[in-house]
């Protein structure tokens, strides 16, 4: 037998992402970092971020990377502008 694919290791494992595919493309910035942290344990995360920039992935998750027009940033900023002020406490 050869090396296993990544589609072998796919049908495999218990993958998080094919198990609730809409978290991978969230709104809230919470369950975007919650899709990140799910990733982790992954077995094929190396290959999905690499194949999502590859791609230029237009946005979601991809092997516990946000990706927002093909390129990583570190967070989702919530929607509406940001505060002028701090809230206090």
């Amino acid at each position: 037998m050869g090396a296993k694919t990544i589609m072998d290791l796919i049908d495999e494992a218990k993958i998080p992402c094919r198990t609730d595919p809409d978290l991978w493309f969230a709104e809230s910035p919470e369950d975007v970092e919650f899709a990140k942290a799910l990733c982790g344990g992954c077995p094929i995360q190396k290959a999905c971020l690499e194949r999502a920039l590859e791609r230029e992935e237009p946005w979601g998750v991809w092997g516990g990377e946000l990706i927002l027009r093909g390129t990583i940033v570190p967070r989702k900023r919530p929607r509406g502008r940001p505060r002028k002020h701090p809230v206090a406490a």
